[in-house]
């Protein structure tokens, strides 16, 4: 349902409804729900769509509180679900990676350190932006480099 200005209501029921909709990002400052809300989402998402899978760039791993089952980087199916992954990725060593990973023959892996050192989020960006990346897009799959993959279609 939409207003007159074709804006979509605001609402759970909404976001369900919409089969198109591939992707959804929580954000905010600490301490405002988006742990809680990203859960929320996932498990009613899981109960109407085929597979779900929940992303955390947080550090701290709340994820794995919040479902009292330890989460990896990979996409790890959640207790209880049959339908229901979670990824836990931390953006620090993510990025330290992607780094390691630039050839240093022209001094390019310090000043890659240097750049993302300073902007800050830039991490949390890498990483959604490699996950992307590895999955191509969101209807089709998504699993690290040599490892298991999981279709999302």
């Amino acid at each position: 349902m939409s207003d007159e200005a074709g804006i979509p209501e605001g609402s759970l029921q909404n976001l369900v409804d919409q089969t198109s909709l591939k992707w959804i990002f929580v954000g905010g400052k600490g301490g405002v729900g988006k742990t809680t809300t990203s859960c929320c989402l996932g498990v009613t998402l899981a109960a109407h769509r085929g597979k779900v899978l929940i992303v955390s760039t947080d550090p701290a791993h709340n994820l794995s509180d919040a479902f009292s089952q330890r989460f990896t980087r990979e996409p790890t199916l959640v207790n209880g679900f049959t339908n229901l992954f979670v990824m836990e990725i931390d953006p620090t060593i993510e990025l330290e990676e992607s780094v390691d990973g630039v050839s240093d023959a022209s001094g390019m892996q310090s000043f890659m350190k240097d750049l993302t050192n300073s902007i800050p989020g830039i991490d949390e960006a890498m990483s959604f932006a490699e996950l992307m990346q590895d999955g191509a897009s969101a209807s089709s799959s998504v699993g690290r480099k040599g490892s298991k993959e999981i279709n999302f279609k």
